[in-house]
């Protein structure tokens, strides 16, 4: 409940009592370290200041590969999408805090053991499809450099805690087996593969982003 006050209260001091004459102005950026990502991902970001305190950003992108093998997935795609509503603050209003919706989806292959306890049986190894389902929330706070004023040039960084839920659905598995997930690496180690899991996550970015026109 406090939380819900404290950005009430950062909304009202956002917008000043000039912001009825500010004109609204649209930006677009780009992740330019997103291929080199885990799960590599291409896509724009694109963004509305409706005041001088408050920008409304998003971004979609497309996930094509699994640049470090994490889990032994191949032929991943997907999608990822991010939507923050930031809220400048100080004289500058380069600092901004962000409450973020984040959310992932993507299909793979894996070979995983799979066990049917009525049959006693173990098939090791079993290739398959999945897909994943992930959406989380996090808190964000950002700096906005300014890279080039002539150019409407800027640099986004940012940085937050959060979690957030896997959800999987397996494809084309036999009748009476199922996977059984193991905790290893003493309870440790990423749960890739666990259904219905959650997941602290630490999101930290870096974005270029241009204005499309002159703020008032």
């Amino acid at each position: 409940m406090r939380l819900k006050y404290l950005i009430l209260w950062l909304f009202l001091c956002a917008g000043p009592a000039g912001a009825q004459k500010f004109k609204p102005v649209w930006s677009v950026g780009v992740n330019p370290f997103s291929a080199g990502e885990s799960l590599s991902s291409l896509g724009p970001s694109v963004a509305l200041r409706v005041s001088p305190g408050i920008e409304l950003w998003s971004e979609g992108s497309f996930i094509f590969h699994n640049l470090y093998n994490i889990a032994g997935w191949d032929h991943v795609k997907g999608y990822r999408f991010i939507f923050q509503p930031r809220l400048f603050m100080g004289t500058t209003r380069r600092f901004f805090l962000a409450p973020e919706l984040r959310i992932k989806s993507f299909s793979y292959g894996i070979s995983l053991p799979f066990i049917n306890e009525s049959a006693q049986d173990t098939l090791d190894g079993y290739y398959h499809r999945a897909n994943q389902f992930q959406i989380g929330g996090a808190l964000v706070m950002g700096i906005r450099t300014v890279l080039s004023e002539k150019h409407r040039l800027f640099m986004d960084m940012t940085a937050g805690i959060g979690g957030r839920q896997r959800f999987i659905r397996r494809k084309g598995i036999p009748a009476g087996y199922s996977f059984t997930p193991t905790t290893g690496g003493w309870g440790l180690a990423p749960h890739y593969e666990w259904h219905m899991d959650g997941i602290l996550y630490l999101p930290i970015g870096l974005r270029l982003t241009w204005l499309l026109s002159e703020p008032d």
